[in-house]
């Protein structure tokens, strides 16, 4: 199988975030198995930084989708390493992984005769141009997948592969290592810590987190650790400050290894306003690591994060009924407990990444035997 076929991995984006950790897990995982390919990618993201020497990487310095000399120094590339590949008696396909960049990618491809995957990480429309361009479409989620029918993709390109993590590698730890990670951020045993992670960007949610804190008696109020970095940073820092909140919330900015922040958590917040997530990877990290989530149904969310089940679902907005749902968690630890252990039994019964790769060289199979 891998000898039948050489995958180039198209991700555009300069930053890290849940969609380019999902591309290096894939990635890993099918080198592992065997499975050839190039990862093309911004010059000097942190996706080039962290693949270097573990997979084959050609980056561009791709200023934008308007950027006609980079997108023709790409085409000239790929030209290149089609006719080498065919020479080795190799198929070639292109996985699109990012929507930066996704209709100059599919466009320059399909002018090559190259088939096309098209992997769709959020619940937002695709445009007719992509979803012509693309011989199938990954859906991380239901919601996802619901936009790729909308665009018109017919049934049988659609498949629904979603997000994978090590779960393994989340699992709470003993007692001594969480007093160890607590003691780090100097966290108290006795103190109630909800925490959450991921970029700091419009839409995120992380202004409502501030005000439901703000809503709550100073006795009631949890510390927070907010990991992450963003556009956002400064302006939630100002807000913390204008609702003298700073005492509670400690802003620890992006983590290389973000499980030292879950597991000194208590509970887990993420509660988008409106930003298109497909499934949040920060999410599926904090049932992996044992903690009962609050959020908001938005995107795909709800179809991990069930209400009463593996977590608290609020309105989108709504930072009353948010600090309820703090509240609420910090004052019966049962259920917080209940709450915590299916979310971790759901994660690692849906999202365990080994089954990540197998799934996605089905597709791989369907897309180059078949005229998808």
């Amino acid at each position: 199988m891998s000898e039948e076929f050489v995958v180039v991995h198209t991700e555009w984006g300069r930053h890290w975030s849940g969609g380019t950790q999902q591309v290096a897990l894939l990635l890993e995982g099918l080198a592992q198995q065997g499975v050839r390919g190039c990862l093309v990618c911004q010059e000097g993201s942190m996706l080039a930084e962290r693949l270097q020497g573990k997979v084959a990487l050609k980056t561009f310095n791709l200023r934008g989708e308007h950027d006609l000399f980079t997108w023709r120094k790409f085409a000239q590339w790929l030209k290149v390493f089609k006719e080498r590949q065919e020479s080795l008696g190799h198929k070639l396909l292109v996985h699109v992984h990012s929507r930066k960049g996704a209709l100059p990618t599919l466009l320059i491809a399909r002018c090559m005769k190259l088939p096309t995957v098209l992997h769709w990480r959020v619940a937002a429309p695709i445009r007719l141009p992509v979803r012509l361009l693309a011989n199938a479409v990954i859906a991380i989620s239901e919601a996802a997948k619901i936009h790729a029918y909308k665009a018109g993709m017919p049934e049988e390109r659609v498949f629904l592969i979603q997000s994978a993590i090590h779960t393994e590698k989340f699992a709470p730890p003993n007692r001594d290592a969480r007093l160890e990670c607590r003691k780090w951020w100097g966290v108290e045993e006795s103190e109630f810590v909800v925490t959450s992670t991921g970029r700091m960007a419009p839409g995120k949610g992380h202004e409502v987190l501030l005000k439901a804190i703000s809503q709550l008696s100073p006795d009631d109020r949890p510390v927070a650790i907010l990991a992450g970095n963003g556009p956002e940073w400064k302006k939630l820092q100002q807000l913390a400050c204008e609702l003298r909140i700073g005492d509670f919330v400690h802003f620890v900015g992006f983590q290389n290894d973000i499980r030292p922040v879950l597991w000194t958590a208590d509970v887990f917040v993420h509660v988008p306003t409106y930003f298109p997530e497909g499934v949040s990877v920060a999410v599926l990290e904090a049932m992996a690591a044992g903690l009962p989530i609050i959020a908001t149904p938005v995107g795909g969310i709800p179809e991990v994060v069930r209400d009463g089940e593996t977590g608290l679902l609020v309105p989108p907005n709504d930072h009353k009924a948010l600090a309820e749902a703090i509240l609420k968690l910090r004052q019966d630890e049962g259920l917080r407990t209940k709450l915590g252990k299916q979310a971790q039994k759901w994660a690692q019964e849906n999202h365990d990444v080994r089954r990540l790769p197998e799934r996605v060289v089905q597709v791989y199979n369907r897309v180059t035997t078949t005229s998808l």
